[in-house]
């Protein structure tokens, strides 16, 4: 059975990416300082010590690696630069060195702020001009990558869905709020191309298991506004889309500037894999399914029960 090592499994991504390969792989989950109780293997690792990422690697001699740990909170990013620079491009470094040397194949996982948007609908080979902390050491991370090791895949995105915390993702913060009927704000003047990190995770197990190489975008089939994806969350969930407020990034004061038009174009992906990739619509409805399901509770399991504390996911 194919192995598979996924760093920060205790987050959005990884934790999904864990639960969703169990059952066709061998899954080493790793965390930083969060234990996992799963039926797979877990390990806690800092990966910005000396060495981690080689005897992690050494240890468990996977075939395939995901690097999903990162800081990626925007505004903590701004105001420690230097941490941000840490997570965000030496670990992953040493991690596509310790790859290169030993033979799996890695995926980096990166983001769609290493663009300024200033227009949208960006490809892979479009200019990248990050305007804040976050996405200008998400993109020296990609280039770390690379460098160390060119077979290496760069999946840029951006993503929602159920969290172990359940307050991590974009959908959940409007969730909670709906649900509570009270009011909550969606930017309307920045756009994205938002994707069900289900939906995410199985394309990445795709990618893997075809060997692709380089920088590929993954984004939705839709680009929205925020606001809009408010809106089609709460009528897909039953809930009153006009407690979804309409606002702008810039009236709520937030350190790290945001770039508004993010949107991607995924035909790269799309005709390599030859996948139609999800609708806003269909993201949703199988979110709603996936609570019906318990997945939730799955992921709150994983995590020892433990909630994060909460933030606006922006």
């Amino acid at each position: 059975m194919t192995r598979l090592l996924i760093t920060g499994a205790s987050g959005l991504l990884g934790a999904n990416l864990a639960l969703e390969a169990a059952d066709a792989c061998e899954v080493v989950a790793v965390s930083h300082r969060q234990p996992l109780a799963a039926n797979f293997a877990t390990v806690q690792a800092d990966l910005t010590s000396p060495n981690t990422a080689s005897r992690l690697i050494e240890t468990h001699q996977p075939d395939w690696v995901v690097n999903c740990a990162a800081l990626t909170d925007v505004d903590q990013c701004e105001a420690e630069p230097v941490l941000a620079r840490t997570l965000n491009v030496e670990a992953p470094r040493q991690l596509a060195l310790a790859a290169a040397r030993a033979g799996p194949h890695m995926v980096h996982i990166s983001t769609d702020a290493v663009f300024d948007g200033a227009r949208g609908g960006y490809r892979e080979d479009d200019p990248a001009r990050p305007i804040n902390a976050y996405g200008r050491t998400k993109l020296e991370g990609e280039h770390a990558v690379l460098g160390a090791n060119p077979q290496a895949l760069v999946v840029r995105t951006n993503f929602y869905g159920w969290s172990p915390s359940g307050t991590r993702s974009l959908a959940e913060w409007f969730l909670g709020r709906l649900e509570a009927g009270e009011t909550c704000g969606g930017f309307t003047d920045v756009e994205v191309s938002l994707l069900l990190v289900n939906d995410l995770a199985q394309l990445l197990l795709l990618m893997l298991r075809r060997g692709l190489s380089g920088v590929y975008h993954i984004g939705g089939a839709d680009c929205l506004s925020k606001y809009e994806f408010g809106r089609r969350l709460a009528a897909v969930f039953a809930l009153d889309p006009d407690l979804v407020q309409p606002i702008t990034a810039d009236e709520i004061g937030l350190r790290a500037p945001r770039p508004k038009r993010l949107c991607l174009q995924s035909q790269k992906l799309a005709e390599t894999l030859d996948v139609k990739l999800p609708e806003i619509d269909a993201g949703l409805l199988r979110m709603r399914t996936l609570r019906e399901g318990a997945h939730p509770a799955a992921l709150h399991a994983l995590v020892g029960g433990k909630h994060a504390v909460e933030h606006h996911p922006d």
